[in-house]
């Protein structure tokens, strides 16, 4: 696998072709364009991706260790392809949509100032994930560990405490709401 290390990617459109299979170290792609473009089998290590829109990549056997998204827009990306082995990634500013995190390990993850809109957190370690400032429309959290998470400043969540494994889990006053929305309250 070739190694390509501390290179910046500016505005490049990887749209619907194969980005060169390698380990990417230390790069920062700037207001790129994946979309459809796969990224299969691909490590990305301490890299950054700033300003750049992912529509549907393919992700099979894709390593993202400690990478950093930021002010990014990521639609339809299936994370649970993704290898899990040291799986570290950090969303800052972006746009989550129909994206899956399926049965994947986002122990200690931080999600700031995103809207993470229509996501699956379907059976995820979500143990100590803070979700900062975060719009968590429609996401799906069923069967998942939210021990420790902090969703004390997240807003329109939805989450039911008997299908989730909840133990010093973060919330505030105004957004314990998100717990009790099975059961149609008015909640003044």
């Amino acid at each position: 696998m070739k190694l390509i290390l501390d290179n910046t990617f500016e505005k490049n459109n990887y749209t619907s072709l194969s980005l060169e299979t390698g380990e990417y170290d230390s790069c920062v792609f700037e207001a790129c364009i994946f979309s459809k473009t796969n990224l299969s089998k691909s490590t990305f290590i301490n890299c950054e991706f700033i300003n750049c829109n992912f529509e549907s990549p393919l992700l099979s056997s894709t390593s993202f260790k400690e990478v950093a998204f930021k002010e990014c827009t990521l639609i339809g990306m299936q994370f649970e392809y993704c290898n899990d082995f040291l799986f570290e990634v950090s969303f800052d500013n972006c746009v989550l949509q129909v994206c899956s995190f399926f049965k994947m390990n986002l122990k200690n993850s931080k999600f700031n100032n995103s809207k993470i809109i229509d996501v699956d957190f379907t059976s995820c370690n979500l143990y100590a994930v803070i979700f900062d400032s975060c719009d968590l429309s429609k996401s799906i959290f069923a069967n998942t560990n939210l021990e420790k998470t902090d969703f004390s400043t997240a807003l329109y969540f939805s989450i039911d405490p008997e299908n989730n494994k909840l133990a010093k889990t973060k919330f505030s006053n105004d957004n314990l709401s998100g717990l009790l929305k099975k059961y149609d309250l008015d909640i003044i």
